[in-house]
């Protein structure tokens, strides 16, 4: 994820670490979850361990 100050943060790598970056990542998984349906984050299995699925689906997750 590139923010608009050009620094690259990675949802594996920084997620993991912790860190202000790791704050910023887990601060877009909950207001994702407020917005979207489905939101599927590191937490939910090994797939998503680099990466954030937003969904508008029929489901309800948060994970």
């Amino acid at each position: 994820m590139r923010l608009e100050d050009d620094r690259l943060i990675n949802v594996k790598t920084h997620r993991a670490n912790g860190g202000k970056e790791g704050k910023f990542l887990k601060r877009v998984h909950k207001g994702a979850c407020r917005i979207f349906s489905v939101t599927l984050g590191p937490d939910y299995n090994a797939a998503h361990a680099d990466h954030f699925d937003f969904d508008m689906g029929n489901a309800c997750t948060c994970r």
